[in-house]
């Protein structure tokens, strides 16, 4: 038998008071009485607050709070000077838990303790996670021959594959000081070994790098949550190794070989790119995909096409859902004496959780099967299924097993796409819906009613979905697709309709050699699919560059939105005023460095007098230049005039900043002696001498403690000024803080 839905509890209504409805005289506009007005204003305010979240909480929708709690507990962590003790935090999670149980029990107000207790408890899974991954690792740059079994091969059209081994055997090197896994890339090498063999090679390795500038993407910091302490690239030829003993049954590598086998499947069936879009959306092998495909796709608005998601997940699951669901009532006995829903449901949970395997687990992905997995069991037990109680469930399993995914933009984008969207459809199913006419009985008219339907309800999909995951775009990608809404309404009844269930048909009917019958109609609807998107990509102003956002703004917006979407009715709205207020901060605090210098000291970047960056060192389309032009959003150069008014010689560049500063780039010491004297600004990737006269020196004892640095230099300071200079006032920041937490890796010797 169905549950009743419980009806929500409604929220009240602001009226004016009485004694608000008065004229605007003089009088009333007096500073004594004016004051009086927005007293008695802003107590009613606070009057409806408390009723509107009295009513919110006695419907239960405070449970949807609690993960947020979880995830600030988290950012709390992380955004620590240094590390805490795991006791102080186990202390404060029992007694904020002691706390709320005494205060339930004795018939107070808990909630409070409550919340305590989430925000300890999500800094304390994050400093629980962080202490398990803590391993050996390398604080230089060596070259060695070691041996290691290869678990997983990362291959894309623009790089060198690259092996990660773990086990690894290092001559000379003790166990415990041995990093645990390492990434090294095969330069020129066609021949790939097997997944869970072992190979031997020499090659150069050292730290994963760090970000290309303060608040980049960090490849340290996922390398680490990756398990990974070590990256380089290999010397030569790799070459097999017998393994020693008798090696165990590892899950993991048996799923890796299936995933490849798979893709080898589909390579074989199609080697273009409707064969590279269908195992990407298979297994999530994106190695054979080309830098165009993508671009076009992410210009389109279609790059979540490729990210195993939500939709993918929903496609493949809902498909078994209903495939089985339909099967199963041909027969009246079953649809009539059994719960064929609830069978149905349960292979739909087996089918999700093999595609989950096969599609290497990523953060959306996961979400998507806790999503879809919380869903169905809701089927079981009898309950709604779609809910924003269920997106909180889902929330807290990821969170708790991968804390560190609450800052990235995987989860941030899955989540509050689909958080929007579950908002939306609880406006448009609590709508008043008036009938002004009886339907139709025409079948045409029907069927044509129906697809506009279909269509409407992509279009306000793709709208939700675009605004919800807009800032987290602007401030991780600095990019925005314009025709997304275009690109899906195209594309998505496409995916639905023909390729995801292709793909699954044939994954099906794969083992039984049956796959090249129904894969060539999921070539033929990729193939329009990237037609699709190379004519919208082609359009003018289809991707725009976007300013980076700071921190500062995307907390206001994601309070906004939080508030937005999560509270009911009325309530909801005031989410708007910390949104606006966020991205009004945007273009007042947006200020862009005026030198840029990596970790390493072999790229520099300096803005001109006309507001250009302006980069010597390291080689055009580098994947350091690619971040720094990036992060440039709508002022970047042309790639081939970054080095404009750049001079340079064998010993080193001259750089001029926008107010008139000479910049020193010295690459061999031999310019010391005279750039130290003329220069305003040394930056070097060797180390300076002691004495070197510049107003500032950054060097490599600088980049090995702090990693990258980004200088803004004070523009109002008068130059001929003999009490203060630019660089005296300069603001330095830098990509690693002067105490290192356990993912940003231990300084290096300069």
């Amino acid at each position: 038998m169905e549950q009743r839905q419980k009806t929500p509890a409604k929220t009240p209504r602001l009226k004016p008071a009485s004694r608000l409805a008065v004229r605007f005289t003089p009088a009333n506009l007096a500073p004594t009485t004016l004051a009086r007005r927005l007293a008695w204003r802003a107590g009613d305010a606070l009057v409806f607050w408390r009723a509107c979240l009295i009513a919110e909480l006695e419907d239960r929708r405070g449970f949807v709070w609690l993960p947020v709690a979880f995830g600030t507990g988290i950012l709390i962590y992380f955004a620590l000077p240094r590390e805490p003790l795991l006791a102080a935090l186990g202390l404060v999670v029992f007694a904020a838990a002691v706390w709320a149980r005494r205060a339930w029990a004795g018939g107070g107000s808990y909630r409070l303790a409550v919340v305590l207790c989430l925000i300890a408890a999500g800094a304390a899974s994050a400093k629980m996670r962080v202490d398990r991954l803590i391993g050996p690792e390398l604080d230089r740059p060596v070259t060695a021959r070691l041996t290691g079994r290869v678990i997983a091969i990362d291959r894309r059209a623009e790089r060198p594959p690259r092996l990660i081994l773990d086990a690894i055997d290092w001559p000379g090197r003790e166990a415990d000081v041995t990093p645990r896994r390492i990434r090294i890339s095969l330069r020129g090498q066609t021949v790939l070994p097997e997944i869970g063999s072992r190979v031997s090679l020499r090659g150069r390795l050292g730290p994963v790098p760090g970000p290309a500038m303060p608040g980049a993407y960090d490849p340290r910091r996922a390398a680490f949550f990756d398990g990974i302490a070590a990256s380089g690239f290999a010397f030569g030829k790799w070459t097999p190794v017998e393994a020693t003993g008798t090696a165990g049954f590892s899950p993991r590598i048996a799923i890796a070989r299936l995933r490849r086998a798979i893709s080898e499947r589909i390579r074989q069936a199609d080697d273009g790119q409707a064969g590279a879009v269908a195992a990407a959306l298979i297994v999530g092998d994106r190695s054979r995909l080309s830098r165009q495909t993508v671009d076009h796709l992410r210009t389109a608005g279609l790059a979540h096409i490729l990210a195993i998601s939500g939709l993918h997940m929903a496609l493949v699951a809902g498909t078994a859902f209903a495939l089985l669901r339909a099967l199963l009532a041909l027969s009246p006995a079953l649809a009539l004496r059994r719960p064929i829903k609830k069978w149905a449901a349960l292979a739909a949970l087996a089918v999700g959780l093999v595609y989950l395997a096969l599609s290497g687990g990523n953060v959306s992905t996961i979400r998507a099967y806790v999503m879809a997995a919380v869903m169905f069991s809701a089927i079981l037990i009898d309950r709604p299924a779609i809910s924003l109680r269920n997106l909180a469930i889902a929330a807290f399993i990821v969170l708790a097993f991968q804390p560190e995914s609450v800052g990235e933009p995987g989860f941030q984008m899955s989540f509050a796409a689909v958080a929007a969207l579950i908002a939306g459809w609880e406006v448009w199913r609590d709508r008043e819906r008036p009938r002004l006419a009886e339907p139709s009985s025409s079948i045409i008219v029907r069927g044509a009613w129906l697809i506009a339907r279909g269509f409407a309800g992509i279009a306000l999909t793709t709208l939700i979905a675009s605004l919800a995951t807009a800032p987290f775009a602007a401030f991780h990608f600095q990019k925005l697709a314009t025709y997304s809404l275009a690109g899906n309404l195209a594309a998505m009844p496409l995916v639905s309709l023909v390729i995801m269930p292709a793909g699954l048909f044939a994954l099906v009917a794969m083992p039984f050699g049956l796959e090249t019958l129904i894969l060539p109609p999921m070539f033929a609807g990729i193939d329009f699919l990237l037609t699709i998107s190379a004519g919208i990509a082609g359009l003018d102003g289809a991707l725009v560059a976007t300013r980076k956002m700071p921190a500062a703004s995307l907390i206001l917006v994601s309070a906004g939105f939080l508030w937005l979407t999560l509270w009911r009715p009325r309530l909801r709205l005031y989410g708007l005023m910390p949104i606006a207020a966020g991205l009004l901060l945007v273009p007042l605090t947006a200020r862009a460095p005026d030198i840029l210098m990596t970790a390493e000291g072999r790229a520099v970047g300096v803005r001109d007098a006309g507001g250009t960056l302006r980069i010597a060192g390291s080689r055009a389309g580098s994947f350091i230049i690619g971040q720094w032009l990036e992060s440039e959003g709508p002022r970047a150069p042309d790639p081939a005039a970054i080095r404009d008014g750049v001079a340079c010689d064998r010993l080193g560049c001259i750089l001029k900043t926008k107010g008139g500063l000479m910049v020193a780039h010295i690459r061999n010491p031999a310019a010391f002696i005279e750039d130290c004297r003329r220069a305003d600004i040394v930056l070097t990737p060797l180390r300076a001498p002691d004495d070197c006269a510049a107003s500032l020196v950054i060097d490599a004892r600088a980049t090995a403690r702090r990693g990258a640095h980004a200088v803004y230099l004070a523009h109002d300071v008068n130059l001929e000024s003999p009490d203060k200079t630019p660089t005296e006032t300069a603001r330095i920041v830098t990509a690693w803080p002067n105490i290192r937490r356990p993912w940003q890796g231990r300084p290096s010797a300069p």
